[in-house]
């Protein structure tokens, strides 16, 4: 099953767009360099949100404890003691939107 989450326009260039979603808990857009990623709207260690961050050099950097997480890979950089990777959900863009497989869970890359 998939969710239309927000129109590809929507999300600027080296932006991280928050999508609440009634079904699901809210969800992380970010494009950079033009390629569209999607993942959960918490960051792994404090529970924080991901798109009140920013994004550096292919990194989403968390705004509360500047953990960065590769947007290619998921891989945390300058991670506080027992953080996680980020997980990214499937996705397409289809008809100028976003669809993600929200149901089947973020994976890891």
């Amino acid at each position: 099953m998939t969710t239309d989450l927000i129109a590809s326009t929507d999300v600027p260039e080296g932006e991280i767009v928050k999508v609440e979603l009634s079904d699901f808990p809210a969800v992380a857009i970010a494009r950079h360099e033009g390629k569209i990623y999607v993942f959960p709207d918490r960051c792994p260690h404090a529970d924080e949100s991901l798109a009140e961050g920013w994004l550096e050099e292919g990194r989403v950097v968390c705004g509360v404890h500047f953990a960065e997480f590769d947007l290619d890979s998921g891989e945390v950089h300058n991670p506080p003691a027992g953080c996680p990777s980020l997980s990214f959900y499937k996705f397409e863009e289809r008809d100028g939107m976003i669809v993600a497989d929200l149901a089947g869970g973020p994976e890891n890359v």
